[in-house]
């Protein structure tokens, strides 16, 4: 294995990894936020509800934006990716859906990223580096 090899694999990983953390605790935060704010909906502040709700939303599309930024990688076309993501952020927001669409988005991008080959832009910057 050459250096180029070495540091391309170490991109990967790090890329990788990366994606696992911002994908899994943004998930993690986001089912806790919703938990804490359904056991506290009733008795607690009305400004209080309304910045945990904030809270809630944000995590929410950044979920979506997580995965959209890894679809490009992948090599998703951005039309399609935006798109794609898009659908599946209103379509979580009908009824209880969130309930089915969040988790498989989250193991499906999980998978992709195992079988990931490509380096993102900002990886190809740092390996072109001299």
């Amino acid at each position: 294995m050459n250096p180029s090899e070495i540091v391309s694999f170490e991109i990967l990983k790090l890329e990788n990894r990366m994606f696992w953390m911002k994908i899994l605790s943004s998930s993690i935060g986001y089912w806790l936020v919703t938990l804490w704010l359904n056991s506290i909906r009733t008795n607690a502040s009305l400004l209080f509800v309304w910045i945990l709700i904030i809270m809630q939303f944000a995590l929410y599309f950044l979920i979506f934006i997580t995965s959209y930024h890894r679809s490009k990688v992948y090599g998703l076309s951005k039309n399609n990716a935006r798109n794609l993501f898009i659908v599946l952020a209103f379509l979580g927001r009908i009824n209880d859906w969130e309930l089915l669409i969040i988790p498989l988005l989250v193991i499906i991008m999980l998978i992709l990223s195992v079988g990931n080959k490509n380096i993102s832009k900002e990886g190809q910057l740092i390996l072109n580096r001299k």
